[in-house]
């Protein structure tokens, strides 16, 4: 078993700099953001991060703009299409629910169309600074290796690992983000799905999949 400090150590060492972790990052940017990054690249999205994020700074000016213009810019991501479509759907509910403003509790997030799970939790601890575990399919890889776990692919329907997950959480709310960051940068660097780097892992003594010398 690692260290309940682990994940907040790795990142103050390791952690990745991204323009959406600086302080004062609005909700609203920070719940974009969390949609950008599905199924792409962080350091994809951070290429288009600025510009976008002043272009349509608050969900009134992302909801009024236009799909073919969101297209061309975000089509550089791909998945584009879907993309622009749930970005103005997003937008547009808050607009007409929540005058614009992202809330900040899971029950109102989950009612936004496309959020779930996981960006509503991403939204909570880094835009509000809730003491709340993350996890996306990354993480659950991580703990499936680590524990030995068999899991399920829908991240909803694995308890233990969710469990687990918050049970690592640290005490004090001012380092539940970092804590959170580290697990994201480690097993996106680290922990990775194809090719991990379990030689140079600090938790390779105690994790089943690399103690029962599986190869990655």
């Amino acid at each position: 078993m690692f260290p309940k400090s682990f994940f907040v150590d790795w990142y103050k060492e390791h952690g990745r700099n991204f323009p959406w972790r600086q302080a004062g990052v609005s909700p609203f940017k920070l719940l974009v953001t969390e949609m950008l990054l599905r199924q792409t690249q962080a350091s994809s999205v951070s290429k288009l991060w600025y510009g976008f994020t002043q272009k349509y700074p608050n969900a009134s000016l992302l909801a009024q703009a236009n799909e073919d213009e969101l297209f061309n810019v975000l089509k550089i991501l791909g998945l584009a299409k879907q993309r622009s479509s749930a970005l103005s759907a997003a937008s547009t509910w808050l607009v007409e629910n929540c005058e614009g403003q992202v809330p900040d509790t899971k029950e109102e997030l989950l009612k936004i169309p496309h959020v779930g799970l996981y960006v509503s939790n991403a939204v909570l601890c880094f835009a509000f600074g809730q003491r709340v575990e993350i996890v996306d399919t990354n993480v659950l890889r991580f703990y499936a290796r680590y524990y030995g776990l068999e899991i399920r692919p829908d991240i909803r329907r694995n308890a233990k690992v969710w469990d687990e997950a918050k049970s690592l959480l640290p005490d004090k709310g001012s380092q539940v983000q970092h804590h959170n960051y580290g697990l994201l940068d480690f097993t996106a660097e680290v922990c990775r799905s194809r090719f991990p780097q379990c030689n140079i892992c600090p938790l390779a003594s105690s994790c089943s999949w690399a103690t029962r010398g599986i190869k990655p």
